[in-house]
């Protein structure tokens, strides 16, 4: 179907005591209108004032600010903020790999000290059952 004729398309909903309800689909809705050339002309008169003003301005500006002194502190503040957020970033990097080997250290401890536990244990059930076998066994003598 061609594009045309689509926007002029009707789709047909049932209703429960009415029957089938036309509606438009895809409806132009409001036609756009064109602006007048008197509002045209208007706003070109006023953008064009407004960009002279704008240019006016900033053509007089370097008569009360030094310009190349203006941007050369620009530039240093610039730098230096540069170099404030590299060592606040390496400040932070720092208290995270001081944190991670808190955190290293602590469950390292803390493994070390089960096992300790769990090894003393064993030893306890072993030492209870009378029966104490050596680490390394004894090879048997011959007679």
């Amino acid at each position: 179907m061609p594009a045309t004729r689509r926007r002029h398309e009707t789709l047909e909903l049932s209703s429960c005591a009415q029957g089938p309800v036309p509606k438009k689909v895809f409806s132009k809705g409001r036609a756009h209108q064109s602006t007048s050339i008197v509002r045209q002309l208007l706003e070109s008169v006023l953008l064009l004032s407004l960009g002279a003003g704008a240019f006016a301005f900033l053509s007089w500006l370097p008569q009360k600010l030094d310009a190349m002194v203006l941007v050369s502190e620009a530039i240093a503040d610039l730098i230096r903020g540069v170099t404030q957020l590299v060592e606040a970033c390496l400040g932070i990097a720092a208290v995270i790999l001081i944190a991670l080997l808190l955190m290293f250290a602590l469950v390292t401890f803390f493994a070390g000290a089960m096992r300790l536990i769990k090894g003393c244990i064993r030893l306890s059930q072993v030492m209870s059952k009378k029966r104490v076998r050596p680490i390394h066994p004894q090879p048997k003598r011959r007679r």
